[in-house]
């Protein structure tokens, strides 16, 4: 671990040197993932550094859900459900797309193009017999690390709409006292099975806090640096050497629906900035299909209206959820069905 600390320092170090965007973010990610995939240098990272950095960035967006900005939530309603809906048919198309062109089955296809979810759909396909797992893995990882590595560059150069309270904090007793406090409401939140419990659990603590009433500290920059750094390594070494071992073809392809995924986020996010009024940075992290977690960090990090982001992703996570999830069981199990009855004949 102290391996992977030191590649990821001296990462970030090298993209504060080029110049390039979120170098705390992105250099650890580059540093690690090259290292591992190109060197025979093993490195480990523990879960709970990446959850230190998920509750750093909980508390920061959690510190700009106020009353106000809650109340002009309702407003983005039907765009959200929209939104989803066009994904959802996109998903559909790349899915019917990837069984002709890789020749895998239906339910392997449809479980790889889901537009999000990476822990919920890796968990998913554990479950299930007749679905490719190192597949579905590859396809949802090169995803993060596509958005992760793509967006930061695309928003980079927009106009800040919306300046969070970042690095005009004190390091005081009260600062830790509610980091703990986000730690412990993290952990609640894994027992409940929250998605991204960590992230979420910090941001609904500190948003009662404000909603409340009570006075929340604001978070030094050196905090958030931390957690990009955290966070970095983190997704730098989600993809392994083993995972490369798919078809040209089937790697060919997860590019292009990744880049697919991109393509219609960016579009869609012009929409968003006719209607609303929002800064690019802000409807295009909205948009983009990466997980709530990455999005929060990064709009927090470029100065994008982070509640409008995070609600955005919460629906998103909830429309993959209730519909996209249970859609996709039903095509596995009728999948199921026919290997079954094939094998019986």
């Amino acid at each position: 671990m102290i391996k992977a600390f030191v590649i990821g320092l001296i990462g970030a170090g090298l993209f504060i040197v080029a110049g390039a965007p979120m170098p705390w973010l992105l250099g650890p990610l580059f540093a690690v993932l090259l290292l591992q995939l190109f060197t025979p240098i093993t490195l480990k990272w523990h879960p709970r550094f990446r959850n230190v950095g998920l509750i750093i960035a909980g508390y920061v967006i959690g510190f700009a859900f106020t009353l106000q900005a809650l109340q002009g939530m309702k407003e983005y309603f039907l765009s959200m459900l929209v939104i989803n809906c066009v994904f959802f048919i996109l998903f559909l198309l790349i899915s019917k797309l990837m069984t002709v062109w890789t020749k895998v089955d239906q339910a392997t296809a449809m479980t790889c193009c889901v537009p999000g979810g990476l822990s919920q759909i890796v968990t998913f396909t554990e479950e299930q017999k007749n679905i490719d797992l190192t597949a579905v893995t590859f396809y949802h990882v090169l995803r993060v690390l596509m958005i992760v590595a793509i967006v930061p560059f695309i928003v980079a150069g927009g106009e800040p709409s919306h300046v969070e309270k970042v690095g005009q904090g004190d390091y005081s007793a009260p600062l830790l006292g509610l980091l703990i406090l986000c730690y412990g409401a993290g952990i609640v939140a894994q027992k409940i099975r929250i998605p991204t419990a960590f992230l979420l659990g910090p941001v609904f603590l500190i948003m009662l806090f404000n909603l409340m009433g009570i006075s929340v500290p604001i978070m030094p920059k050196l905090f958030l640096h931390m957690a990009q750094l955290f966070i970095g390594i983190y997704i730098g070494l989600l993809l392994k050497k083993e995972d490369l071992k798919l078809t040209k073809r089937m790697i060919a392809y997860s590019f292009f629906s990744g880049a697919v995924l991109i393509a219609c986020a960016y579009g869609i996010s012009f929409a968003l900035q006719q209607l609303y009024g929002l800064s690019f940075s802000t409807s295009f992290l909205s948009v983009v299909p990466g997980g709530l977690d990455q999005m929060g960090i990064i709009a927090a990090s470029v100065h994008a209206d982070v509640t409008v982001v995070t609600a955005f992703q919460l629906f998103r996570i909830l429309f993959v959820s209730v519909l996209i999830v249970p859609f996709v069981k039903i095509v596995a199990k009728r999948a199921e069905r026919k290997l079954e009855k094939s094998i019986n004949v």
